[in-house]
């Protein structure tokens, strides 16, 4: 969750995509540029793989050396303010929902870009000041997962999971409480949800489950809430489900970082998918890439339809 088109490449920096292939175990440099940094890759259909940088929409489509920004492909959003990098693929592939600086979820077409529908109605709730980062959508597009971030008169900042309803904004808070919150994404069956939260650990992210109801909302269920699924002094973020529900891929940091920030030695790790679903086993996660990066190199679902591979952003410094 950031807000950056003014987050810019250091002295000596690279902003990078590559792609890992998970039956191998191995990954490939795909895009590679010292002018724009760009972040949080989502995949179409087609492999084609969309990032954020510079508050503008980008479509890199793979073509076999590694590119640089001159490949990249402008989605006009005329309208739209511009974006942070929380931005999620509608399950057709027809559009993506993009999270926009000035708080608001706006519907962009795809893959040639136009006049975008805008989702939220942040006015609505002020006095409070209302943003909205968005992190996962239903596998029938009928909800959005987001994290709603709000600020009281009296200056009092929460974040909190919410569903969104794409056709009216309407919004159904799952957490309400003191507890930062983050990463929220829709499992692919669409009964669960997964985020992020120091709500076990107070300053500690961990990663969490929460069985959604029938009617969209939150499941009592057996444990009446949040379910623990990492467990370590690490500080784990944004949970991502492969499509066919195999693999649980995550951020993780060294223990005593604060947030999600930038330009940290972090790791892709990986989780058997079950445990999104409530199983309770004792494994210990795999770590599948050590890398420089943090904030913008996983921040949304980075799959691809087939489950066969992800991508990832870093940012190392020569």
């Amino acid at each position: 969750m950031t807000e950056t088109r003014g987050r810019q490449l250091l002295p000596g920096q690279t902003s990078r995509v590559h792609v890992y292939d998970v039956a191998s175990r191995t990954s490939r440099l795909v895009f590679e540029s010292s002018e724009l940094l760009v972040e949080a890759p989502n995949v179409l259909h087609d492999g084609t793989i969309v990032l954020n940088g510079g508050g503008d929409l980008w479509l890199l489509r793979q073509t076999g050396p590694v590119l640089d920004e001159t490949a990249l492909v402008p989605v006009p959003m005329p309208g739209v303010a511009e974006i942070n990098n929380d931005h999620v693929l509608d399950p057709s592939g027809e559009s993506v929902v993009v999270s926009a600086r000035d708080g608001e979820l706006y519907r962009v077409p795809l893959p040639d870009g136009g006049s975008a529908t805008r989702i939220t109605d942040t006015a609505s709730v002020l006095p409070v000041v209302r943003k909205y980062y968005l992190h996962g959508i239903a596998p029938d597009g009928s909800a959005l997962a987001a994290i709603v971030g709000e600020r009281t008169p009296e200056g009092v900042w929460t974040t909190d999971v919410a569903l969104v309803d794409p056709a009216t904004g309407a919004t159904t808070f799952l957490t309400r409480d003191g507890h930062p919150d983050d990463g929220c994404t829709i499992t692919p069956d669409g009964r669960t949800l997964l985020f992020n939260t120091e709500r076990f650990t107070p300053g500690t992210a961990q990663l969490a489950s929460l069985r959604l109801g029938s009617d969209g909302g939150a499941s009592d269920g057996a444990a009446g809430g949040p379910v623990r699924i990492t467990a370590d002094d690490r500080v784990d973020w944004f949970p991502h489900l492969s499509p066919d529900g195999a693999h649980l891929l995550y951020l993780s940091y060294e223990p005593g970082v604060q947030g999600h920030p930038a330009d940290h030695r972090v790791e892709l790790r990986l989780l058997p998918g079950v445990l999104a679903r409530g199983a309770r086993l004792a494994v210990v996660p795999e770590t599948l890439v050590a890398l420089d990066g943090g904030q913008g190199t996983v921040n949304v679902p980075p799959w691809s339809p087939d489950s066969r591979w992800f991508a990832y952003c870093d940012y190392p410094v020569t």
